[in-house]
């Protein structure tokens, strides 16, 4: 039986190299990384998110409904062995629809796999230009990796930005590991590290917060940062419903402790992490209740 690893990469080729027959009308088209406002992934993106927030989010989602749609029984049937290539590309028209979709791979049956997968992803709120909805490009290389073990089939989303590779939290193959939970497995030591960080974010955030700034009800931070090849958390970033929340929840995070890093085939990656943060304010009791979904 053989082990199929399935790493999405951030596109790094142009967009006629997919199909130099086809233009598209490139001049009424913006590709995904330049398009000033992205489309915006509904189905997957919190609504109170930053542009530029936006643009990470639809862009993770895309890579998180392919690993979750693609049939990972194509690498037993078609006797797939190393690395193999689909180079896939498809807009995001005017009225937030998957159309255009166009794919290249080895095997037939792969590029019919490919599409069919893009084809079922919903529909988006459209891209925009200058206050305009755009048609938005969008390039998804993926890359497939066969190897000769029992078959236990593990998609890893991966983005590639210069040379530092970043791997999702929920599918890196070794996770990130916090001080304190270097016991178990990887599903174990992703679970330590999650409610480890849970509890020293609930040790250490100010509460006191919610009594100068007059909010009532449940409120919502949500917090993504990084943790790279060394182990250090990077680029912490927050958006919640006041600046002074947001500027707690980064102080916060910024004082977590150098973990060790995750590994993706033997190489130290970068592994992106979100921490949505939910406050409840009743009578003066401000309770904060953490999760995280990856």
């Amino acid at each position: 039986m053989k082990k199929l690893i399935l790493l999405l990469f951030i596109p790094l080729v142009s967009f006629s190299q997919i199909n130099d027959q086809s233009k598209l009308n490139l001049e009424n088209m913006v590709k995904f990384s330049d398009v000033e406002s992205a489309p915006f992934y509904i189905d997957w993106c919190a609504s109170n998110l930053a542009e530029d927030g936006i643009r990470e989010c639809t862009d993770s989602g895309i890579k998180l409904f392919a690993k979750r749609n693609f049939d990972t029984q194509l690498a037993n049937e078609l006797k797939l062995s190393g690395f193999q290539r689909i180079t896939s590309a498809f807009v995001i028209n005017k009225n937030g629809d998957v159309v255009d979709i166009r794919v290249r791979a080895p095997h037939p049956q792969l590029e019919d796999e490919a599409v069919r997968v893009i084809n079922l992803l919903p529909k988006m709120e459209p891209g925009r230009q200058n206050g305009e909805a755009v048609s938005v490009s969008y390039l998804l290389p993926i890359i497939f990796k066969v190897q000769s073990d029992s078959f236990n089939p593990i998609l890893n989303v991966v983005d590639v930005d210069g040379d530092n590779v970043e791997v999702s939290f929920s599918s890196v193959e070794n996770t990130p590991i916090y001080p304190g939970c270097e016991k178990g497995n990887n599903e174990k030591r992703r679970r330590c590290m999650s409610e480890k960080i849970a509890k020293f974010v609930r040790k250490k955030f100010n509460t006191k917060l919610a009594e100068g700034i007059g909010l009532s009800g449940r409120q919502r931070i949500s917090v993504i940062f990084k943790i790279d090849k060394l182990g250090d958390v990077v680029g912490v970033r927050a958006r919640a419903p006041h600046p002074q929340l947001e500027n707690e929840a980064i102080r916060v995070i910024n004082l977590l402790p150098k973990m060790k890093p995750g590994m993706q085939l033997g190489k130290a990656v970068v592994v992106p992490y979100s921490l949505p943060i939910n406050f409840e304010v009743k009578e003066e009791v401000y309770k904060i209740e953490y999760f995280n979904p990856d």
